[in-house]
């Protein structure tokens, strides 16, 4: 969610405030928040060093019979701030309805997906971006005949932690493990 500054909170962003406008004017193009926005710069999170995910280092597992997961970007690696994980999952592979603590947003990049979020079922296909919001009950399911492939983001990050400990276990067993994260088990997955 992007959310405006509003005027006047610290008193240098006050419409003709000079502490404001001299901030503006010491700040160069070969300063350290040359990137930033004006607003966004003063307040940026700490940076961390650049990551590139290869696809053959990943190590891939299996947290619900058919979907097979891995962990391209922890959250420990970019301060908390938010996780990507990638998901295949094959035909008829479905999660138990759900929800998150976290904002969940699934890009679709192979195949056509069954959403259900608080009651509206969908499909979504390659190319689609599904904004799933903190606490929202939703689940999916392949419906297709084929493998379907998403990239899945979490802000912030931490759920991920959660993903590895699913390996193997009952949907009773799930309620469980699942709640120290955030998150919680609601009802069955969507119907075939």
């Amino acid at each position: 969610m992007v959310r405006a500054l509003q005027p006047g909170i610290d008193g240098s962003r006050m419409a003709g405030s000079r502490i404001g406008q001299r901030r503006r004017e010491r700040k160069s193009m070969n300063g350290p928040h040359k990137f930033g926005t004006e607003f966004g710069s003063d307040n940026a999170p700490e940076h961390s060093a650049a990551i590139v995910s290869h696809h053959d280092s990943i190590k891939w597992f299996e947290a619900i019979p058919g979907e097979q997961l891995c962990i391209r970007v922890h959250g420990t690696q970019v301060n908390g701030r938010y996780a990507i994980m990638e998901n295949i999952a094959a035909p008829g592979t479905a999660t138990p309805m759900h929800f998150h603590a976290e904002d969940e947003i699934f890009h679709i990049l192979e195949g056509t997906v069954t959403f259900s979020i608080d009651g509206d079922v969908f499909n979504a296909s390659v190319g689609s971006i599904v904004v799933i919001p903190a606490g929202a009950h939703h689940a999916w399911r392949n419906r297709s005949n084929s493998p379907i492939r998403m990239s899945t983001f979490f802000s912030p990050g931490g759920v991920e932690e959660l993903y590895p400990k699913l390996v193997g276990l009952s949907l009773e067993e799930l309620s469980t493990v699942v709640e120290p994260f955030g998150s919680g088990i609601v009802g069955p997955p969507i119907d075939e």
